[in-house]
This record gives C-alpha cells, sequence and structure tokens, in this order.
C-alpha cells in the first residue's frame, strides 16, 4: 500500500464503534502518531531515524527542551514533531516549544499534531524562524480536504526539502486566500459590501447607512448563489447517473430477462462491485470487456462473458458476505462486508484478472510472430 492508503486505514480505525480516544499525550503518540510516522515511512523503532525526546537545548537560553519526535538524517533532525493530547485544540495551543525547536536545530519543516490533526508548518518567511500559519493540515477524521499528493515529498521515499517548500509555499498562499473567501462568504467585508453596492445599487455614493443596510443582502446573495451552485451539481449528477442506468439497462436488456425467468436478480451490491472491479482494472483492459453472470448462489465477473474466463465470484446472497479470487494464491475464499472492501485485495483481483488475459495475449504474439515469418518469406513456426 502507498502512504494514502496506509493513512486511510488509520484514519478508518479512529472511526471504529470501539474507538476510544487516547486519555493523554503518552497514549496519543503510541495509538496514532506514531502509526502516522509509520505511513510516511519512517522506521520509529529505529532511533538513528526516528529519536523520541530529542534535544533541542538553545544555549544559555533555555535548557532541558525536548521534542517529542525528530526525523533524522545523517543524525540531524529534518523534520520535528511535537505532539499534544487528542482533545487538544491545535489553533489555540501553545506553539512556543515547536518555534523553539526551530532555532535550536537546522530542520525546516514542523508538525504539530494531537493525533488526529496533522499542522505543517515551514520557515518560509525567515529561515529558522517558524512561520505563524501551518501550509497544510492533515485531519484523520476528514481526509477529504487534505492535499494528500503534495505532501508526498515529506515521506521518506520522496523526501525532496526544496520541491517540499515550493510546494508549501505555494499551498501556504492557496490556503490564506481560502481563508479570506470563507471569511467573506460567512461574514462579507466592508471592501466587499461597498463594492456589490456600487455595482448594482442606485445611489450615486455609498453612505454608511447604505452600507449597513446592504450588509445582509451581500450575505443572503451569497448563501443563495451556493445554494444554487449545489442544486445544479447535484442535478447534473443525478442526470448522469440515470443515463448511466439507462445505459447498463439497455446493454443488459436480454441477460435480465433471461435471469428473471429463472428468478435470478443480480442486486445493487453485485452491480456496485462491477464498478469497482472495473476501476481497479481499468489500467489492465477495457472495462467493457468485464462483464457479471449471475446464478441462483454466486455472481461471476468475467472477461468477455466468458464462464470459463471468471476470475472473481461474489457470494453476496449470504448473510455473512465473501468472495472468491480466482488467482493462485490462498486463501482461495475472504470475507467482506460491503463492496468497498474490494479495493482491500486489488493487487490479488488484478493478478486473476491477469491470469485469464495471459492465453489470449500468448495467442496474439504467435500471430503476429506468423505474420512477421510469412512477410519475410521464412518458414511459418509452428502452433
Amino acid at each position: 500500500m502507498d502512504w494514502t492508503e496506509q493513512l486511510e486505514a488509520l484514519a478508518k480505525k479512529t472511526k471504529a464503534p470501539n474507538w476510544q480516544a487516547p486519555p493523554n499525550e503518552e497514549a496519543t503518540k503510541m495509538a496514532l502518531v506514531a502509526p502516522f510516522l509509520r505511513t510516511l515511512g519512517y522506521d520509529v523503532f529505529n532511533t538513528a531515524e526516528v529519536m523520541p525526546e530529542f534535544s533541542a537545548d538553545l544555549p544559555l537560553i533555555k535548557k532541558g527542551e525536548r521534542v517529542d519526535y525528530a526525523i533524522l538524517e545523517n543524525n540531524q533532525p529534518r523534520i520535528l514533531v511535537e505532539v499534544k493530547a487528542y482533545r487538544t485544540n491545535l489553533d489555540g495551543a501553545e506553539r512556543g516549544q515547536l518555534q523553539r525547536y526551530f532555532h535550536a536545530t537546522k530542520a525546516r519543516i514542523g508538525i504539530l499534531t494531537n493525533g488526529h490533526v496533522f499542522q505543517f508548518f515551514a520557515d518560509l518567511d525567515e529561515v529558522n524562524k517558524m512561520d505563524e500559519k501551518p501550509f497544510a493540515e492533515v485531519n484523520l477524521l476528514n481526509l477529504r480536504h487534505a492535499p494528500l499528493s503534495q505532501l508526498k515529498y515529506v515521506t521518506k521515499p520522496k523526501f525532496n526539502l526544496n520541491e517540499l517548500l515550493g510546494i508549501a509555499e505555494e499551498l501556504k498562499y492557496i490556503k490564506g486566500v481560502k481563508d479570506e473567501i470563507r471569511q467573506e462568504l460567512t461574514e462579507p467585508s466592508d471592501w466587499l459590501v461597498r463594492e456589490m453596492a456600487k455595482r448594482v445599487h442606485s445611489a450615486r455614493q455609498i453612505r454608511p447607512q447604505i452600507l449597513d443596510s446592504f450588509r445582509p443582502i451581500v450575505a443572503d446573495a451569497i448563501q443563495s448563489y451556493i445554494a444554487d451552485r449545489i442544486n445544479e451539481t447535484l442535478d447534473t449528477a443525478i442526470k448522469t447517473v440515470e443515463v448511466k442506468k439507462q445505459d447498463h439497462h439497455s446493454d443488459e436488456h436480454n441477460t435480465a430477462e433471461a435471469e428473471n425467468s429463472n428468478n435470478i436478480i443480480t442486486t445493487e451490491e453485485e452491480t456496485e462491485a462491477l464498478y469497482i472491479v472495473k476501476a481497479i482494472c481499468s489500467n489492465l483492459v477495457d472495462s467493457d470487456r468485464l462483464l457479471e453472470k449471475d446464478t441462483k448462489k454466486y455472481c461471476n465477473i468475467t472477461l468477455d462473458g466468458n464462464p470459463r474466463k471468471s476470475f472473481l465470484r461474489l457470494y453476496f446472497n449470504f448473510r455473512k458476505k465473501r468472495i472468491t479470487i480466482f488467482d493462485q494464491d490462498q486463501p482461495e475464499d475472504v470475507p467482506l462486508t460491503a463492496p468497498s472492501d474490494l479495493y482491500q485485495y486489488k493487487e490479488r483481483i488484478r493478478k486473476a484478472l491477469n491470469l485469464k488475459l495471459e492465453p489470449s495475449r500468448i495467442s496474439e504474439q504467435n500471430n503476429q510472430d506468423f505474420i512477421s515469418a510469412d512477410s519475410a518469406g521464412t518458414e511459418s513456426p509452428k502452433l
């Protein structure tokens, strides 16, 4: 798994029904921070790579300073990690320690975390002086907005300080602009209200009284516009789904009739599973070649609709769902709770499909050899 997949697995752990928040800072380190560093590719059990309680004294100013973790390279810290208790609000948390660590070391990247929110800092404004605001944030409880693709340069396999600092500067300004837009959308500033009033109000001069009366109008207009855009997006999405359903029903019309005549119904979960498998195997074969062959007990996913080329079997008509993967590995049968669990076995599913593709590829290669030999006037190879 790459680091984003490992991160999603860690996030899923924090959302489990039996999950209990760590009661203190030490428990937060053990339960979440150390696993997070492992998703970045760092060996938390190797003190030459990840040093806990790293000394960061400021000579003649402050002694006994310790940073919770320092990620090292050639015995020099390149990333500093300061941990707070799980329920700490990082936006209001004391950052003095992490700021002092920047002065005391040559590290240019810092992470402030409470175990579920990870704020990334740099020294973009002044070298060895930590910026006031983070350039990126990862929230395990909501990964959707995290800039994971850009943060890959923090991971051990792809760590590149120059690239990372360039991306950090860009993310810093993007975040700043987004924060300003968010502020304007919720509480329009005098500047925005005045600009809007100038453009649409009939008065020649925008006096304070007009400004005050126009402020709620601008706020309502913004919210109304956002609602309209959301509705437009939803309408487009619904229409797209309906078109896909119509196309799918049209393509499967004859098959559906046969299934209904035998009391065989392809469930929504089986259809969802097919689309997931198509996504998993999209880099191997045209998705149109992957089809379902349903029976009363199970549903096969096949190559070209050929039962002999079934590479995955779904048992979704039982209380405990499971799948059979024909990849010649063990265990052949594996349990799952929902179609989305198929992503956990994507490598095995791809391998199973490749086994069905291999004979056809060999046949194509033999045909190509035959044509090449015939064109060259040589004896064709025996098949």
